[in-house]
């Protein structure tokens, strides 16, 4: 047998060789995904979100406690107190607005879904992010209860 012969007969892979590299190319994919986490990642792209809608609704609050003459009072719902008048454009979901009695405070908060969310106040279960108008904070607290002016 010649040499000729010899090169041209060893085309390709074997099927074990494939296999081989489908199995290791497996474990690298699992091991990547296992790194990046991709349902952490949408959690906390779902957070950030929470963020700038307690962000906007905390800046039409603050317009509607202008616009009424230093009284959160009404301010309750999103909808009629903030985008009817024109404060908002349109009601982002999640939110929550509640007006302390009197009118004289109110807090915007919303729910946090991402483990990595650490709190700045608070040891509850449940991750809020919070605008607390008589401070002019936002912060992360964690609270058993849904947080309260």
């Amino acid at each position: 047998m010649t040499l000729s012969k010899l090169v041209k007969s060893r085309k390709g892979f074997t099927l074990i060789e494939l296999l081989v590299v489908i199995a290791v190319l497996g474990i690298l994919a699992s091991v990547v995904l296992v790194a990046i986490n991709p349902s952490e990642r949408i959690n906390e792209a779902n957070d950030s979100g929470v963020k700038n809608d307690v962000s906007q609704v905390a800046t039409a609050v603050e317009s509607y406690y202008t616009n009424n003459s230093g009284d959160y009072t009404g301010a309750n719902g999103i909808t009629t107190a903030l985008v009817t008048p024109g404060y908002l454009k349109l009601a982002p979901s999640g939110i929550t607005v509640t007006v302390a009695s009197g009118g004289a405070s109110a807090v915007v908060y919303g729910t946090l879904s991402a483990s990595t969310a650490t709190c700045d106040t608070g040891t509850g279960a449940t991750k809020y992010w919070v605008y607390r108008s008589a401070t002019g904070v936002s912060q992360t607290e964690c609270l058993d209860t849904a947080p309260t002016p």
